[in-house]
């Protein structure tokens, strides 16, 4: 009985020894998915331009580089996002569809901890990323005028968790999750009232990283 459990934990440490390793060093990737957009308001101080749009799943994409520690990682990332609009709710007036979009360019600094001791090959992370972003809102009315199409440039930040697959000690696809918003940006509408609006995202993605 002995014999027989030596050899299962004989078997078992040989196949985490043979699984491919993720690499310490530099590292670029990219990353693709879904991104669902929180319902966007606009207040102002003239209460009857206060609204909320709501909008269709949009899609994201991702360029970064970093370096891994072994257990940190540590990158800059640059995210594009865009959610086409569907509807917009005016206080106190009916709601509406609208066409345009809600979009966002951010540059940010991630900060990764990777969870290596559960496995070499299935390793789960947790991050954190802090930068600016410029958010845009293009809002056209359905008789084609035009509500808003403004943007500006705010504080943003993220929450990511998810899990890397090392296909290779090399290569390593990643799938996860991230929350993603900003501080409120300043949008004009067509009429040049100034009103504070809200982005908040919740993204999944699919990326691949490639370590040197």
């Amino acid at each position: 009985m002995k014999s027989r459990m030596a050899f299962g934990l004989c078997v078992v440490a040989m196949a985490f020894v043979a699984a491919p390793a993720l690499a310490a060093g530099p590292y670029i990737g990219g990353e693709a998915g879904a991104v669902f957009l929180s319902t966007a308001k606009f207040t102002s101080d003239n209460t009857a331009d206060n609204s909320e749009v709501k909008s269709k799943t949009g899609f994201g994409l991702g360029l970064l580089g970093g370096f891994d520690f072994g257990t940190y990682r540590l990158e800059g990332e640059f995210a594009y996002r865009k959610n086409n609009l569907k509807e917009i709710t005016f206080v106190g007036s009916s709601t509406e569809p609208v066409s345009g979009d809600v979009s966002s360019m951010a540059l940010l600094v991630n900060g990764y901890y990777d969870f290596r001791m559960v496995s070499p090959t299935f390793v789960p992370y947790l991050g954190l990323g802090l930068g600016g972003a410029r958010v845009k809102a293009k809002v056209i009315h359905q008789d084609g005028s035009t509500i808003a199409d403004d943007s500006d440039t705010v504080f943003a930040y993220q929450l990511a968790a998810g899990v890397g697959y090392a296909v290779s000690k090399e290569v390593t696809l990643d799938l996860g999750y991230k929350y993603f918003a900003t501080a409120k940006p300043e949008i004009r509408d067509a009429n040049g009232v100034k009103g504070k609006g809200e982005y908040q995202t919740h993204n999944i993605f699919l990326g691949a990283r490639y370590s040197f």
